[in-house]
């Protein structure tokens, strides 16, 4: 599926999430690329959510597939 989507010629954002939560959300949303920034696995689907919708005027993480944690 990744391959077809990054195979495109469209615009897109590809989060990448590793252990989402049911906890309440906590408004802290750290992104980035492992080895490179600080992201941690777990995150809450509320910030998902909120990460995921922001994506759609940041134009930060166009053709990018970050990492995506509380």
């Amino acid at each position: 599926m990744t391959e077809a989507v990054t195979g495109s010629s469209l615009d897109y954002t590809i989060a990448r999430i590793t252990n989402p939560t049911d906890k309440p959300a906590t408004g802290r949303i750290r992104s980035g690329f492992l080895g490179h920034d600080k992201v941690a696995s777990a995150m809450t689907r509320a910030d998902i959510a909120a990460f995921l919708v922001s994506q759609l005027t940041d134009a930060r993480y166009r053709r990018a597939m970050p990492a995506v944690s509380n």
